[in-house]
């Protein structure tokens, strides 16, 4: 019997629009930076894709740009950034360099007209971020910062329930990312280093700050952190409250060297939700009363896991829910850059997000809560300007 209702109507627009991105050439692509989230996260994306083939790479390490070109088949490799933007054969550039080389390249990418993706954060610097902002917005470019969790199939439901106000006014938002990432062989230095554009602020609570923003659909206007200085730990663990404009209450807590852990919960007047970026079933709507052990949420729970297990079978195939993340955010990239419209995380979300970052980290070196639109601008060596 043929399926008939929504679901099948959806279904059949979903393989519509997969046909009619199978008939196009793609858009072609060329990346700035060969490291690890270029060679194990993006380009695997990116090669799942019918719309989009990278055609390009630079790095000035030859080993690097040697084996990820191997390995993906980029015949056109450039020690020099720049002689990748004269490529003729390059529509748009993904700019994955260590953040403090951020600006400089997107800089240049614009004035090539390409379209842009720089992965976060946008930059290191606020006047920086402003030029980026303000170039953005006189170009004909697309351009995109890549916030892949945004484009999390849970993260999208809880964005969704929250917009239709399934749990209520949201009073409360939680999260934790942990990770020991700083004690992984191979890591670059940079990514230790907070005046690098690593540090655990700018590598993992730049996600969860946006995703404040992003799920509850609020501005952020004060936050306070705190960061653990014990000799060894210093600046790789950090906890950041916040209070949003809308009235809700954030709290987060970051590691880069803890126990693996990624995991967000808002709470609303009327109910719950919970979303695990790692977990093939880890979004989870509970609305009423009911507690994380009542008998009937665990009988639920686990009827809903043995739904999903052939579908995580599938997606472990894949490298899970997410790595899809990340083929969710190229497909948005390229879509947009056709239809020649603005992306969902833009330059400007970016600034905010550092906007936020950078309020932590004053509120670390005064110990007192900042407020994030008022910041001062400070120099390199700390001076108020």
């Amino acid at each position: 019997m043929a399926h008939s209702g929504p679901r099948a109507s959806t279904d059949h627009r979903a393989r519509a629009v997969e046909s009619m991105r199978r008939k196009r050439p793609p858009l072609r692509l060329g990346i700035v930076g060969c490291g690890y989230a270029c060679e194990r996260l993006h380009l695997p994306a990116i090669a799942s894709l019918s719309d989009l083939r990278a055609v390009a790479i630079a790095d000035i390490d030859p080993e690097r740009l040697g084996s990820v070109g191997r390995r993906f088949a980029i015949d056109r490799r450039y020690r020099d950034h720049e002689m990748l933007l004269r490529d003729p054969e390059v529509d748009a550039v993904a700019v994955c360099v260590p953040p403090a080389a951020h600006a400089p390249i997107v800089l240049a990418a614009l004035d090539a007209r390409k379209h842009v993706f720089v992965e976060k954060p946008l930059c290191l610097d606020l006047d920086e971020a402003d030029r980026l902002v303000g170039r953005a917005r006189t170009s004909s470019a697309t351009t995109m910062v890549g916030f892949n969790l945004r484009y999390h199939r849970h993260v999208r439901n809880a964005r969704r329930a929250i917009a239709q106000e399934l749990i209520g006014q949201v009073e409360l938002v939680r999260s934790v990312w942990s990770s020991r990432s700083t004690q992984y062989t191979g890591i670059p230095e940079w990514r230790r280093r907070g005046d690098l554009g690593g540090g655990v602020l700018s590598d993992l609570a730049v996600h969860h700050v946006d995703l404040w923003r992003f799920v509850v659909a609020s501005e952020i206007d004060e936050v306070f952190a705190w960061q653990r200085s014990e000799a060894g730990a210093e600046g790789r663990t950090a906890t950041i409250t916040g209070r949003l404009r809308s009235g809700a209450l954030a709290v987060s807590a970051f590691s880069q060297c803890a126990a693996e852990a990624h995991e967000m919960e808002v709470y609303g007047q009327h109910g719950r939700l919970s979303v695990s970026p790692y977990r093939f079933d880890g979004y989870a709507l509970s609305v009423g009363t009911s507690f994380s052990g009542d008998l009937g949420r665990r009988a639920g729970d686990l009827v809903r896991a043995v739904r999903a297990l052939p579908g995580a079978l599938a997606s472990a195939e894949r490298r899970g829910s997410f790595l899809a993340s990340y083929r969710a955010t190229w497909r948005h990239f390229a879509d947009r850059a056709r239809e020649g419209i603005p992306t969902e995380s833009t330059f400007d979300d970016g600034r905010r997000a550092l906007e936020i970052v950078v309020a932590a980290t004053e509120s670390i070196r005064t110990g007192r809560p900042v407020n994030v639109g008022g910041l001062e601008r400070r120099d390199g060596n700390g001076s108020r300007r």
